[in-house]
């Protein structure tokens, strides 16, 4: 995990070095991707935490604030699509997996800037006891951080995201299969069940993040995508990394990485459009853990 760490840190700041040259295409967005946002003060050496601490969070969405307009996701393609003279560009931010750090450390800080976000929630493991079962880092360090940096959120915590008026809640499937491994019916039951449930119980569901996301690996197939859009969602957003742009798929909508070594130089930088180091780190990703 250093040698990871290290490279998406020399992605930053050429990420940063290279922004001033880089002219991203007009009425294009950026979809930032976060999992984890809780204080920790160690490094697994063999997993990837996926973490955020909340000051930098903060700070990310500070810095992000003073360049570009954050919106929620539902309207980030039609702002695309629809941009003209404006100049800003669009952001939208969205967490994966639904973990109980989103209701206790985000939610504040969505609330302190009065910016939208996009939680995608596993309908299975809502409000379980236990760390997800697929996220590795939690299974080994449950023990050493508070219960938030790996529990999922239960109804009621989602409830009052809810209420806040700021936060879109998601699906993120039903029990979070790798779809490379999945039959048709498989992933048809994935996408179902997850918009089934959430809205019987919120009353909403019209966004989807595919498990895993990365369609070089297989986690994004056709299949996948048409279950997606039977099952009723609008929009659909994978880990392929790249831009929003008024020609986007709104089932493959593609997503950047938010990193906790990301200061405000470097968030700015990706918004920008300055991604060219990152395909590097882009092809370090494997399905270790969530995504």
């Amino acid at each position: 995990m250093q040698v990871k760490r290290a490279v998406k840190s020399c992605a930053g700041f050429a990420s940063v070095a290279a922004a001033p040259f880089v002219r991203p295409e007009p009425g294009s967005g950026c979809i930032l991707a976060y999992h984890r946002v809780a204080k920790l003060d160690f490094v697994d050496a063999d997993h990837d935490d996926w973490n955020v601490t909340p000051s930098t969070f903060d700070a990310q969405v500070a810095a992000l604030k003073q360049v570009a307009d954050i919106v929620p996701l539902d309207q980030i393609l039609d702002r695309c699509r629809r941009s003209g003279g404006i100049r800003r560009p669009a952001v939208a931010l969205t967490f994966d997996d639904g973990y109980a750090n989103f209701f206790t450390e985000v939610l504040p800080v969505l609330r302190r800037h009065q910016v939208p976000a996009t939680v995608f929630v596993v309908t299975s493991l809502i409000g379980t006891p236990g760390p997800p079962p697929f996220d590795a880092w939690s299974l080994k360090n449950r023990g050493r951080v508070d219960s938030s940096a790996w529990r999922t959120m239960g109804w009621g915590e989602l409830d009052h995201c809810l209420e806040s008026g700021l936060v879109q809640v998601g699906g993120h499937s039903h029990r979070h299969l790798k779809a490379n491994g999945c039959s048709a019916q498989e992933l048809a039951d994935e996408a179902g069940m997850s918009r089934s449930i959430l809205m019987s119980r919120l009353g909403e569901a019209a966004l989807y993040a595919y498990p895993y996301g990365a369609s070089r690996l297989g986690f994004v197939p056709p299949d996948y995508v048409r279950a997606v859009q039977s099952a009723g969602y609008r929009q659909a957003v994978t880990f392929d990394l790249g831009r929003v742009t008024a020609a986007s798929d709104p089932y493959r909508l593609p997503r950047v990485e938010a990193h906790g070594l990301d200061g405000p130089n470097v968030i700015r930088a990706k918004v920008a459009g300055s991604l060219a180091p990152y395909w590097l780190t882009d092809r370090l990703r494997r399905a270790r853990r969530a995504a």
